[in-house]
């Protein structure tokens, strides 16, 4: 072969070489970046009759605990639970991978129990009449007592079940004259006859939007006066309750309390324990000896706990008398779980104890998800989360926060977030120490989550990053406190970027919505607010409401905006109150500022301002049906013609109008369907109501007949110097 037609032919061939290589340079780039597949994911199985000796990876040789499961598995691993009670406390010390979670699940829908109590194994002996007591001796105060799973009630003064809890005239007692500070009288004590001594006293002081507890001084059986240690109340140290003026201003006398004591163990479902002696004494539920088995002492607080971990995926369990507790975690998620009692706290010193001390339902981190869970019988706050870019949807929160403390909402929502440029940043978290937050400042999103039959706030967002409250479903909440919001964000001075809206908040013993204490870039937009003390009231330097829909039929009570009386001109320029329905828009000075010596009267009419407040429609009662498609029956859609159709003011990104229509005025569109809220399914088979009027005969249905939502009291509308409280 020639020289030259060698040449030729080698051109040829790697000119043939290049283009393949060209052709095929996408798949192999494609191959190189795809994540490896691993070799294998593993399963384990679990069951109560299994043995930590076994493999664990047949269904024929199962573990016996879940923590044995746990330090087997790594990234994709499934753990399957079968039926069962398992009574441990479960380290997760692993994490898995993204998209590839280490999972712990029941078994093909079976009953999975994390139990936080431990069985009583001493003997039951008759003490007198129905009671019967067994040895018990424990270096801690017993937090909680179950009978067959069913928690009981620590014995106490006035009678009353938990299944009563919310029949105010069963729970509580009422102080009478004479009581001060340190002292309660009570007629009805005297004639009660029990002895209270040794006892700890639950205390709704002056205003009541609190509960705290002191122990018992001293009393005696017949007697009219119960003592306590009033040290260190006075102040702040029960929140607003316990300040010297409130005190004055509210007074003593008609204060709500009960007692937990020895002397107070009669009744079916009760009991007691003896520390010194070392004994627990139980009256059962039907009144006969115990079974063997049938008593537990709760003795963890948490099923499942981690710190610093990721990817776990916990789903379908059930966990009863205990909750979890993960820290600084990232994407772990709780699906389809149900926890019963989660929290069980007894003692509340003070704010500042009862902050540190409480062992809440609790996820903090970034990334986490707790989604179509089921809380129920939380003694105060049913779930906390805590950190950025985390997310609750779909869940239901009911019967919760039982005694009615302010700061025990049914869920809270507390975002911390760090600078923008990536640097660490020290922020106090929920518990009031500081953590390093880091650079994410997602929010922190709750989401078509239905919370009902709560003692205080419903949904509370706090801390300094924002929120997201979207298409919640609040009802029945405030019942034993008196100054109080579905959806409340406490301060808002930090949670800039926060947005509530198309939420249903209604049958609500205080506010609709609220922001307080200079709050900033913060948006409330359609927002559907009925059978309420009060619509929502805005209070800062710079928020913006737009579309809201508010059927409160109260002259102190409708939309309500308190203008920070520090706000620069251009602060008080970037307000927004625009197309929202209301029977009244109030103007209201802060209590910061000096309303004593003011010379405008504390509240007065909201003025419109062009294009900042502006396009407002005050409803006029007795004629609304002239407003609405049918107000009598809760469809709060405005009326074809009417004042509310088409009559608002485009809102770019928020208010968009239609068809070359303006948008109407309030949180529905003429022809369009109502837009629903809350979660997609009930507990207990309930069901999950499609329209406003369904979600108010259901708030009435859950409700006791006596805890009238949407009235205000005393305490409500009126504060120091009989001004408006809010």
């Amino acid at each position: 072969m020639q020289n030259g037609a060698f040449l030729l032919l080698l051109t040829s061939w790697k000119a043939r070489r290049t283009a393949a290589v060209k052709h095929m340079l996408p798949l192999i780039m494609a191959f190189l970046v795809m994540p490896p597949v691993p070799l294998h994911t593993a399963e384990y199985f679990v069951a109560p009759d299994g043995d930590d000796a076994n493999s664990g990876t047949a269904i024929d040789l199962p573990f016996r605990t879940i923590q044995r499961a746990a330090d087997a598995a790594a990234a994709g691993d499934t753990c399957f639970i079968r039926a069962g009670v398992y009574r441990e406390s479960v380290l997760i010390s692993k994490s898995g991978e993204k998209d590839k979670p280490i999972t712990f699940s029941n078994y093909r829908g079976e009953r999975a129990i994390v139990d936080g109590s431990d069985l009583v194994a001493s003997p039951w002996v008759q003490a007198e009449g129905n009671i019967w007591k067994t040895e018990l001796r424990v270096a801690q105060p017993i937090e909680a007592i179950f009978f067959d799973g069913r928690m009981l009630v620590e014995a106490r003064w006035p009678d009353c079940p938990w299944e009563e809890n919310w029949v105010a005239e069963k729970k509580w007692a009422l102080t009478g004259a004479g009581t001060a500070l340190g002292q309660i009288e009570s007629a009805k004590l005297a004639e009660s006859g029990v002895d209270l001594s040794g006892g700890l006293a639950y205390i709704k002081l002056s205003k009541g939007n609190n509960c705290f507890t002191r122990a018992v001084a001293s009393h005696r059986g017949g007697s009219e006066t119960l003592t306590y240690d009033p040290t260190g109340i006075e102040g702040r140290a029960w929140g607003e309750d316990s300040m010297p003026e409130r005190i004055k201003a509210e007074g003593l006398e008609g204060n709500r309390f009960f007692v937990v004591a020895r002397g107070a163990l009669d009744a079916p479902g009760e009991w007691w324990h003896d520390i010194e002696r070392g004994e627990l004494l139980v009256i059962a539920p039907d009144g006969r000896q115990p079974a063997a088995g049938a008593v537990s002492v709760k003795a963890r607080v948490a099923g499942f706990e981690g710190r610093g971990t990721s990817d776990v995926l916990i789903e379908g369990l059930e966990f009863r008398g205990c909750n979890v507790q993960f820290a600084k975690c990232r994407r772990v998620v709780l699906r389809n779980c149900r926890f019963l009692y989660p929290s069980t706290p007894k003692v509340f010193q003070d704010l500042k104890t009862a902050r540190r001390t409480q062992k809440n339902l609790h996820v903090d981190g970034e990334e986490n998800v707790v989604e179509r869970c089921l809380m129920e019988w939380a003694v105060d706050t049913a779930l906390e989360i805590e950190g950025a870019g985390n997310r609750v949807e779909n869940c239901v929160v009911h019967d919760c926060n039982l005694h009615g403390r302010h700061p025990g909402p049914g869920i809270s929502a507390h975002g911390t977030a760090g600078p923008s440029d990536g640097d660490a940043n020290e922020t106090p978290d929920s518990k009031g120490s500081t953590q390093t937050a880091s650079r994410a400042t997602a929010p922190n999103i709750v989401r078509r989550c239905t919370v009902y039959n709560v003692g205080g706030v419903g949904i509370y967002a706090s801390g300094t990053g924002p929120a997201e409250l979207d298409r919640n479903h609040v009802f029945n909440a405030g019942l034993y406190c008196v100054d109080i919001a579905s959806l409340y964000v406490p301060v808002g001075r930090k949670m800039s970027g926060t947005v509530v809206h198309h939420n249903w908040l209604h049958d609500i013993h205080g506010i609709g919505f609220r922001v307080d204490i200079e709050g900033r870039e913060i948006v409330f937009h359609h927002n559907l607010v009925w059978n309420a003390a009060v619509g929502c009231k805005m209070q800062g330097f710079q928020l913006e409401g737009y579309n809201n829909t508010l059927m409160v039929n109260n002259p102190e009570g409708g939309l309500i905006v308190v203008f920070e009386q520090a706000a620069t001109s251009a602060e008080r320029a970037g307000w927004r109150v625009l197309n929202n329905a209301a029977y009244f828009f109030l103007d209201r000075m802060s209590w910061r500022s000096d309303y004593e010596n003011a010379t405008r009267p504390f509240m007065m009419p909201l003025k419109p301002e062009e294009g900042t407040i502006d396009y407002n429609a005050t409803i006029q009662a007795g004629v609304e049906s002239e407003f609405f498609a049918d107000a009598a029956q809760y469809d709060f859609r405005p009326k074809p013609g009417g004042p509310l159709d088409a009559a608002g003011v485009v809102v770019p990104g928020f208010a968009e109008g239609s068809a070359g229509s303006p948008p109407s005025i309030g949180a529905l569109e003429t022809h369009e369907a109502p837009w629903t809220a809350g979660a997609d399914w009930m507990n207990d088979g309930l069901p999950a109501p499609a329209s406003a009027k369904a979600a108010t005969e259901l708030a009435h249905r859950l409700r006791p007949a006596n805890c009238v939502a949407g009235l205000p009291t005393k305490s409500e509308t009126s504060g120091p110097g009989n001004e408006p409280a809010f």
